[in-house]
């Protein structure tokens, strides 16, 4: 196995003092040693700063320190920083399985692909009342073993799971498409994963369990507040049109504005089903003018097939 390919991994921090180190030990701690470690601490209140300085005595760990932007400016700081050959995005509150990157480097460079995506099992900490776990195990859609290329956005649009935590992507592909995360809003891995999908050349596939997401008290997929939820909606709108604009602009092919679509019709269906203020809902959602009356009949018939099953 090649042991020359560098690895940027990239961790956005804020306000993780529980947790960051456990994060960071899951990467200094690889099998893959050839890694540059983008800690990107984005204005953190607690001792997560704190936490972070012992690590920098390993020369492949760098700190950035910033004024609070949000998730999507950490990441995007974190690009700026990059320049292995591949990415990987890590949530400063989960860990990785030790010989993560050195199974995903291994297939990338066995396999010359841009992408490889791989499972992630989620786990609760702290939680006083039981929550829905995702876990994301691709593997009855994909297989091992093939390099998915003409029938890459089928898979993709099949097998759509956006966190950016779940797969590793030749930094070029990020470069020359010039993709960065949509800053000042919620959900940005809808958009950002979404490009990544439409942009890689070629996708492998591996089946194994590398990430651990951790669900916990005051995160993203836990606080169920108004305030949360009005920030949500107001962010999927937005992620809407951004994608709108994709699926009209005549550079793409068939295949690759099926995969566009369908992230609208799930982005649709979610605000649909959300638990927003119904009048204020349904006024935000006239915004939205992609949706034909062939895409709401499908999506009747898809809820009614599922509900069928429940």
């Amino acid at each position: 196995m090649q042991q020359d390919s560098l690895v940027s991994v990239i961790v956005p921090v804020y306000n993780v003092e529980m947790y960051i180190e456990e994060c960071l030990d899951s990467i200094v701690n690889q099998t893959y040693q050839n890694l540059q470690i983008i800690v990107v601490d984005d204005g953190s209140t607690d001792e997560s700063n704190k936490k972070v300085r012992p690590y920098l005595s390993d020369l492949r760990v760098q700190l950035i320190k910033q004024a609070n932007i949000g998730l999507s400016g950490a990441r995007n700081t974190g690009l700026e920083a990059a320049n292995g050959k591949y990415v990987l995005f890590v949530d400063s509150d989960d860990y990785l399985v030790l010989e993560a990157i050195e199974e995903l480097v291994d297939g990338l460079e066995k396999n010359q692909a841009d992408l490889i995506r791989f499972n992630g099992k989620a786990f609760l900490d702290g939680l006083n009342e039981p929550i829905n776990q995702n876990n994301y195990d691709f593997s009855h859609r994909l297989q091992e073993g093939i390099i998915y290329t003409a029938d890459r956005f089928e898979m993709n649009r099949r097998t759509f799971a956006s966190p950016v935590y779940l797969y590793m992507v030749k930094r070029e592909v990020i470069e020359q498409n010039q993709l960065s995360f949509y800053e000042g809003i919620l959900h940005e891995d809808e958009l950002f994963t979404t490009q990544v999908f439409l942009t890689s050349q070629s996708m492998i596939y591996v089946n194994s369990f590398y990430y651990n997401r951790r669900y916990r008290e005051n995160s993203i997929m836990t606080d169920q507040s108004q305030e949360r939820i009005r920030r949500t909606v107001d962010s999927y709108l937005v992620i809407f049109k951004e994608l709108e604009k994709m699926y009209l602009n005549k550079s793409y092919s068939k295949e690759q504005k099926k995969l566009i679509k369908r992230q609208m019709l799930s982005i649709y269906s979610g605000l649909n089903n959300s638990n927003f203020n119904k009048i204020e809902k349904e006024n935000r959602i006239k915004e939205l003018k992609g949706i034909t009356i062939i895409d709401k009949a499908y999506l009747s018939i898809k809820r009614i097939i599922s509900k069928s099953f429940v």
